[in-house]
């Protein structure tokens, strides 16, 4: 795949939008995946800085770290905690 690393992350992430989630059978995981797409596109600028991952090493790895803000934001709500903004 030629071009800039912002045009391969963009048809990698096009590519997968159109084969890839068609393709889940469970509605949930397509709506998640959906909810992927915002922070692949707000996070793309770290995605192209970084340079040494595979354009899908790099969105599964911003995939994971919003999993993990998640993950975070729900453990410090049952325990009431403060509320960080994303």
């Amino acid at each position: 795949m030629k071009g800039s690393m912002r045009t391969r992350l963009q048809e990698t992430m096009a590519q997968l939008k159109s084969k890839y989630r068609e393709a889940l059978k469970d509605e949930a995981l397509q709506a998640a995946f959906d909810e992927l797409w915002p922070v692949w596109s707000s996070e793309m600028g770290a995605m192209i800085y970084s340079e040494v991952l595979s354009t899908l090493d790099l969105l599964l790895l911003t995939a994971a770290a919003d999993n993990r803000r998640e993950i975070e934001e729900i453990k410090r709500q049952l325990s009431g905690g403060p509320r960080v903004e994303g």
